[in-house]
């Protein structure tokens, strides 16, 4: 039903759907939550301007392979209309 009309990178506004772990034997990728569409679901396109595809700022590899870091913290941020925001 939904195959084909959403695509990844475009926004949308959804009404009546489930947020579930992703914790089934089968799974298409490695997010912890999955998107549940009921019988009820709506979605439709809503374009938001000033989302950024990649502006991430990550650790360099020196310090990854020199272990420079601590693996249970967040390593990495990004800038935005002068907002910070940790990834």
């Amino acid at each position: 039903m939904w195959d084909g009309k959403l695509k990844e990178g475009d926004t949308y506004i959804m009404h009546n759907f489930k947020i579930v772990k992703n914790d089934g034997q089968y799974r298409v990728c490695d997010h912890p939550f999955k998107l549940l569409f009921i019988g009820a679901t709506s979605v439709r396109p809503q374009p938001i301007a000033n989302i950024p595809n990649s502006v991430y700022q990550f650790r360099s590899i020196k310090e990854v392979v020199a272990s420079n870091f601590s693996p249970d913290l967040l390593i990495g941020m990004y800038y935005e209309n002068d907002l910070i925001s940790f990834i």
